[in-house]
This record gives C-alpha cells, structure tokens and sequence, in this order.
C-alpha cells in the first residue's frame, strides 16, 4: 500500500477547492516554503493540481493574488487545454440535447454534467468526456447509432459492455469518441450506476427528453461510483460534495450512505468527507451533512488515497480494494456463497489475465450477463479487423461511423412517407410508431447471448477478450 501523505503535506490543493479552507496568500506562502526548501518543484505543484482536475479554479483563485503570476505561468499550458475542452463540451450537450428530443429519449446528465449547475461558475467543474444515463440499453444503443450518424465512433479502448441484474434488467455503458470539435459521449443505462466488480448505485429514471440535469444529491451516487472505482479522492470529489452538501439534509444523508454501504464504499465516502471538512471552509449545515457521513461510515477505514502524483503506485491497492469489495457488492445482488466467492475470483482474473479482444480457435460459450459477469461487446466491423490484421489491429480499425441522417429540409422524407404501396416498415417509421427513437424490434441477442444485433448493428460479445472465430466467421455472413 503506498505510503500516502496527508492533504495537509500538499497545501496546493486547496487552491483548487471551491471554498479553500485558508486564504489564498497564505497557501501561496506555504507553497513557495515547499518549493524553496527542495521538497517539490512549482513544476510538480502545478501536476498535483492537474492531476485532482482543479486547473480552472486553481487559475481563479490565482487572478486575485499579488503572488501567483508564477504558478499560473504554470498552469497556463493546462488552462489552454480546458478551455478548448469546454468548448468541445458544449458542441456535444448541444448535440444531445437535439438528438434526445428528436429522438424522444430523455437524458440525465450526471457527474460533471449535473454539479457544475451549482458551481458559483459552471465553466469551473472541469469534465473530459460528456457522461449521461438513459433508462434502459435500447434508448442506449439508439443514442449510441444516432451519434455514429453525426461522426462518432465507438471507442475500441473502452469498449460497450453490459450487464444484467438478476431480475433481468440490464445495465451498462457505451462510450463513443467525438469527431473535431466534439468531446466524448459516455453513455450509461439502467436502474443505476455500475461502480467495482458488481456494485450498482440506484439513480431515477430520466422523464423529459432532451439532457437535463440529474439532480444535486441523486448525482452524488455516480459521483461516487467513479471516485471509488478510481480509488483516489481528487479535489473534484471534494467540491462536488461540498457543493452538494449545502442542501444535504438528514434523511438524504441516511439514504446516501446505505447505498454506499451496498457497494462497500462507505468507508470512502466517509474519507471524501474528511477531506471536504480538512481542504475546504464550510457552514454549519454542511459540517453537519459532512460529519454525519463519517458517522455513517465504518469505524476504521484505509487510509484514503489523494490525487497526489502517486498514482503509478495506486495500481496493487486498485486492485486489492476492487477484489475485496466484490463479495460485499455481489451480496447485494445474491445470498449463495459461491456466487459471491465466484465474484472475488472472477474480479482478481480480470486484473490477472489478457482480456484485450483476440479472434481464437474457441468453443463458442454462453455469455449471459450478470451482476458480476460483465460482456463486453466488440463491434462486428472491429472483430473482423481482429480477425483478418491480428490483435494489434485494434488502432488501425477506422471506425464505424454510419451514413449521416438525411437533411430534412432536401430529403423527400420531409414531405412525408410515400404510403401508395402500403405502410412503410423502414426503421425511420418503427422509430415514428414507437415514439421513444428506438426501432421496434430493439435489441436482439443470438443464441448464447454469442451476438447482440441492434438495427444494421452487430456486435461479437466476450468476456475475457476471446472471439471465437466460428462466431466472427457467421456473424459477419449473417450481416451481409
């Protein structure tokens, strides 16, 4: 376990809180004493303020003091960055906003997307991708193809995956790289947030379509879903608590940590907690929402692990924590002992052996979804990349963007469906009588759960990153 030092051994963190516990100059003065003594150049003090995603606050903060023309300078290769990454931000909102409500597909936008609303200045919650939560994996998938529409691309690093509550409601996440211009979409569906190896956070179903944004306390939950799955508390955890804990009342408090207690992350949430009240300055409701989730929490907890530069060396206790959650999490899900067991096991494999997508010679085995059974879903056009250039072909696939919708102010459908030959059955239409964007049919799984086929798209599940090749070989038939 690393040995991690205490926030107070890195006073620039709170330059980056919303409400910094001392004042600006004075942690100014502390800074300038680390650096003058040799224990960390301004360098390495502006990466620990890149690293806890805190660059737009720490540069505010900056604007008002006599002494931090230094550090800025630092920091302005950073903010250039930010800033280019708002503006790729608010084409990609834009964009799934219009696409939610044409598609009548109500969106939530959660974390980053949800918190800055409260911020004193939203342009300050930093945020790289654009993350959001639709109710179920149809309206996902056709999110999903309608982006792919508009130059995006499923992204072969963070492939889809699902998984399935055992009650058979499905759950999971489609991440999707922007063309120029555009920030990522990361799509996440069903009754919760996905946190570890099994643990599922509950959020509210969206209900008005168009992207809106989740609620102050609901967004808590994907906050800390994320923050647990990292392992590391940044000083973006620390705000978007604080922010929230203003209006944090009682049984809100109850309520948040019972479900962090079912995802094991009590503890952690208890320790984002301690921060907040350690970095930042608080009024007497907050203190109040703050010490009662560390009442709330266990007892004892691991020392917390802040975003201090020490990340290489967070890797053994990631997977450690993620390990050891798994049966508490899948516990939630199932009583039977050896379904629990099998979590833990299944968890350290995933950190233990190869699961980047390989065509191979193998049986072609069912892969049901479960909580703890996470299928990943790599698209038939990536597969067959994989399976004619090899495994490293991953960077060379072009991507499968599909044919851009049809402008309605040139296209032949703005005057209507021809309906002289009988009703039109195209997917346009099903989407028409459906009323939610998603074609009638929806998703469809092969056999196995070996293929999922949503509209002209087809995607080869895995597991553990195996592609049978028979099965690549008929689904590729299949889709011609």
């Amino acid at each position: 376990m690393p040995n991690t030092r205490s926030p107070a051994a890195f006073p620039e963190l709170q330059l980056g809180a919303l409400a910094p516990a001392s004042p600006v100059e004075e942690t100014l003065e502390r800074i300038a004493s680390l650096v003058a003594r040799g224990e960390r150049p301004l360098d390495r003090v502006a990466d620990v303020i890149r690293r806890n995603r805190v660059v737009l606050i720490a540069a505010d903060h900056l604007a008002t003091a006599a002494d931090g023309d230094e550090l800025a300078r630092e920091l302005e290769p950073f903010v250039t960055e930010r800033i280019r990454r708002a503006a790729a931000l608010d084409a990609a909102t834009g964009l799934l906003d219009r696409l939610g409500t044409d598609l009548d597909i109500p969106v939530w936008g959660i974390k980053g997307l949800s918190s800055r609303a409260d911020y004193p200045q939203s342009k300050l919650r930093e945020l790289r991708d654009a993350d959001v939560c639709v109710t179920g994996a149809d309206e996902a998938l056709a999110l999903a193809d309608r982006l792919r529409r508009h130059g995006y691309r499923t992204d072969h690093g963070e492939l889809p995956w699902i998984k399935q509550t055992l009650d058979g409601a499905p759950y999971g996440q489609y991440k999707l790289t922007g063309p120029s211009g555009f920030a990522a979409v990361d799509i996440h569906f069903g009754p919760g947030y996905s946190t570890g190896h099994s643990g599922l956070l509950p959020l509210p179903a969206p209900t008005v379509p168009g992207l809106h944004p989740l609620p102050r306390v609901a967004n808590l939950r994907p906050m800390l879903g994320n923050s647990g799955g990292d392992v590391h508390i940044t000083v973006k955890d620390v705000n978007d608590l604080w922010v929230a804990a203003r209006t944090l009342g009682p049984a809100e408090v109850d309520a948040l940590a019972a479900d962090a207690r079912a995802v094991v992350l009590g503890g952690h949430l208890a320790d984002i907690a301690r921060v907040v009240l350690e970095i930042t300055r608080t009024d007497a409701d907050q203190r109040t929402a703050l010490e009662n989730l560390i009442a709330a929490g266990p007892g004892r907890t691991a020392r917390p692990v802040v975003a201090t530069g020490l990340m290489p060396r967070t890797a053994p206790v990631r997977v450690l924590r993620t390990t050891g959650r798994a049966f508490g999490q899948a516990g939630a899900h199932t009583a039977s002992l050896p379904a629990r067991v099998g979590a833990v096991l299944g968890a350290l494999a995933f950190y233990a052996l190869p699961t980047r997508p390989r065509v191979v010679a193998a049986p072609a085995l069912s892969r049901r979804p479960a909580p703890w059974r996470c299928v990943r879903l790599v698209p038939l056009e990536l597969a067959r990349t994989l399976h004619h250039q090899g495994a490293d072909a991953a960077d060379r696939w072009p991507g499968d963007p599909l044919a851009p919708p049809a402008d309605p102010d040139t296209s032949a459908a703005s005057a209507g469906p021809d309906t002289s030959a009988g009703p039109d059955t195209s997917a346009a239409s099903a989407e028409e009588r459906t009323g939610t964007g998603v074609p009638g049919g929806g998703l469809r799984w092969s056999a196995g759960h070996r293929t999922l086929t949503y509209g002209s798209s087809v995607f080869v599940s895995t597991v553990w990153g195996a592609l049978p090749r028979a099965v690549v070989r008929d689904a590729g038939e299949a889709a011609r």
